[in-house]
């Protein structure tokens, strides 16, 4: 009895173990990630296991069924960040793609990410590879800049611009030394670093639902505002 006790429970082991290693190769998954108290969200449909085929899509949640405010034709595996621009009157979403773990031997990647692409209006319109993106001092995300170690990176999503409409996505890195800090802002319509030359207090537009989703929408944990009226527009959504 102890004998058939103890096989059984070591083949249990091994049944465990092999699901574990043939479930972790970075495989593609359906996703979807909720903003501002789940009242509009975003869902992430792959057409294979591996790759960037499929779709995303941005619905606003609705009594009478979901409206859907925004269509892409591809996949998004990592974090996203969805914003509204009133100056262009679009949505915009900035997708960082961390990089794909496969095997138990992949922790060196950790913390790496491969891809950072900017969207807006159903298209994608600036992306940044990995490499380039350690050529901008960006190697490896952090939580915390606390220790300050050359390559870090953190991330605080899209803010808007004191004063202006504009709205940018905003990263802090460690200085080529690691001995301070520095923030790259790039604006969230065109992907480039952030310029405060033109048209600084351009008009809003409306959404094409008719509202201002930076004025109508409520904060949420993930919430960023800058402006004293709480004009809310941006908001991260959470990534696998």
């Amino acid at each position: 009895m102890k004998t058939f006790l103890f096989l059984t429970t070591v083949t249990a082991c091994l049944f465990l173990t092999t699901g574990f290693k043939m479930s972790g190769r970075g495989e593609n998954r359906p996703t979807v990630q909720s903003a501002f108290g789940g009242t509009y969200y975003v869902r992430s449909v792959p057409s294979s296991d591996y790759g960037t085929e499929g779709k995303t899509q941005v619905f606003k949640v609705r009594s009478n069924g979901d409206e859907l405010v925004d269509e892409y034709p591809v996949y998004m595996r990592g974090e996203l960040y969805l914003g509204w621009d009133p100056i262009a009157g679009k949505w915009c979403l900035v997708h960082l793609e961390p990089e794909r773990i496969t095997s138990n031997n992949d922790f060196e990647k950790l913390g790496k990410v491969s891809r950072l692409a900017f969207y807006m209006g159903g298209k994608e319109i600036m992306a940044y590879t990995g490499k380039e993106l350690e050529e901008m001092g960006l190697k490896q995300k952090v939580q915390t800049l606390v220790y300050r170690q050359r390559g870090q990176f953190m991330v605080h999503g899209i803010q808007q611009v004191p004063g202006t409409n504009h709205y940018v996505f905003v990263i802090e890195k460690t200085t080529e030394k690691g001995n301070g800090i520095e923030t790259i802002s790039l604006d969230i319509t065109t992907g480039k670093t952030f310029s405060d030359d033109s048209g600084k207090k351009a008009a809003p537009k409306r959404s094409a639902n008719g509202s201002q989703p930076n004025q109508a929408m409520q904060p949420t944990q993930h919430f960023v505002a800058t402006t004293e009226n709480m004009r809310v527009l941006i908001f991260k959504v959470l990534g696998g």
